[in-house]
């Protein structure tokens, strides 16, 4: 057989093994145990500790009830869970649900391939408006897009539609200025820095150069310059969708960073490596992390001194800074790129229902003790294990201050593409190969050519 036939005849009995596959999982049968309990297949890329705490919050829901049952799946990595995804849906061999960042969700609602929490909260009497009301604002936002519904009641993108949540908010961080404490206070500042001014100024009075010993230290990556860029007010985008990181709040942001680590007068260094460590050993005096990082503070300081968690200085007086958050979201799938691979509409509620126990006041309360994210309901705090926790750490009480505040990156498909672009030009600037401007009209002009390649989403 010549081989192009032969290539023809595997792909087409490959198709022919998939489409079955597909079949087959789409009917409950499939997912029916001998127990009579619905199997709910949930992917994510929490490894360690937080891997621990999952699992101990999937048995808490499995024993709480008899029609459904989680089975948590590790999948590497988040890219690696993105890949995964991605071939999953195309080989309609999907999981019920799934962690997701915001530029998977756009692209999965793109395609019809997720249903919206929303659609399950409406129909939910269990879950009332005091709830949503429960969820902070941001978060709300952040997982809500414009959708409409089309006559199948399938719900997709539309810049017409109406806000729908389509996701919940699950391992969320948020980014402050970590900073020692009791060498703060041994310089002679009793209060910590407000303002891009005051912190160049506590960095430089922290800095002893001849004993390996600086004030700051950033890593090159786009978290670096995005802290600075929510900071000084501005964001990646307006709300008609126009760059708008390149403009004069993205320069400054550039500049500042470049002054502490490269300048006449430098008091910080650039480390690729995570600052936990440089941070336990006094090497440096501050730097920007996100609340995950808390743990690893606590373990590489220990008893050596004192640190604190405040929020990131702001461009100036003036200015109204945000603060970064990022981890991911959780979302339920209703079929995969093809109409034949759908999730029969029992399984997609018993992952609402996970939903529901997973993001609960009492769950998200013992996640956020257990890893240091923050918990996604404000009535968590209300709670006798935060409460207790709070209590004991204040650090963690000054992130809860934050929330309100909190600011997310672009939600667009092409946005990984864009961020791996600016990802490039952040450490090209650290590193002192590039200036800020030419660095910033590099990403953007690469910016401009991925969204035009990609699409308007």
């Amino acid at each position: 057989m010549k081989p192009a036939r032969l290539a023809t005849l595997v792909f087409a009995v490959c198709a022919a093994l998939l489409s079955a596959c597909s079949s087959e999982r789409s009917d409950l049968s499939y997912y029916q145990r001998e127990d009579g309990r619905i199997e709910v297949e949930f992917w994510h890329a929490m490894a360690g500790r937080q891997a621990g705490s999952l699992n101990e919050i999937i048995d808490a829901f499995n024993n709480s009830q008899e029609t459904y049952i989680v089975k948590g799946i590790y999948q590497g990595a988040y890219n690696s869970l993105s890949q995964k995804l991605i071939a999953s849906l195309y080989g309609g061999r999907q999981p019920a649900c799934s962690q997701m960042y915001e530029s998977w969700t756009t692209r999965f609602l793109r395609y019809g391939c997720l249903q919206p929490v929303e659609h399950f909260a409406r129909n939910d009497d269990e879950f009332t408006d005091d709830d949503f009301a429960d969820i902070p604002v941001p978060f709300i936002e952040d997982n809500s897009y414009r959708m409409v519904v089309d006559e199948n009641g399938v719900y997709r993108p539309d810049p017409a539609g109406e806000m729908t949540l389509a996701t919940l908010p699950f391992n969320k961080s948020v980014y402050l200025l970590f900073v020692n404490d009791t060498l703060m206070r041994e310089e002679g500042f009793t209060e910590p820095p407000r303002t891009w001014e005051e912190m160049k100024t506590l960095s430089a009075a922290m800095t002893d150069l001849d004993n390996d010993q600086y004030g700051f230290a950033a890593r090159p990556f786009i978290e670096s310059f995005t802290t600075m860029l929510f900071a000084a007010g501005t964001n990646y985008m307006d709300d008609e969708g126009n760059f708008t990181f390149a403009e004069d709040g993205g320069l400054a942001s550039f500049e500042i960073l470049e002054e502490l680590v490269l300048g006449e007068n430098r008091s910080g260094y650039v480390e690729s490596a995570y600052l936990n460590s440089a941070f336990g050993t006094g090497r440096i005096g501050m730097y920007i992390g996100s609340t995950a990082s808390f743990p690893y503070n606590d373990s590489a300081v220990g008893n050596k001194f004192i640190w604190r968690a405040y929020p990131i200085p702001s461009r100036d007086e003036s200015t109204a800074g945000r603060a970064l958050s990022q981890g991911t979201n959780v979302g339920i799938f209703r079929k995969g790129f093809s109409d034949g691979s759908r999730i029969p509409e029992e399984v997609q509620q018993g992952a609402w229902e996970f939903f529901k126990f997973m993001t609960s006041r009492e769950m998200t309360a013992k996640w956020s003790v257990d890893t240091g994210y923050l918990p996604v309901r404000k009535s968590a705090r209300e709670t006798p294990v935060l409460k207790e926790y709070l209590e004991r750490n204040i650090n963690f009480a000054a992130a809860l201050g934050e929330m309100d505040r909190a600011m997310f990156e672009p939600k667009p498909i092409w946005w990984d593409s864009i961020r791996t672009a600016l990802n490039r030009e952040v450490g090209s600037v650290l590193n002192g190969r590039k200036e800020p401007e030419q660095a910033l009209q590099s990403a953007l002009e690469r910016a401009r050519v991925i969204r035009e390649t990609a699409g308007a989403v």
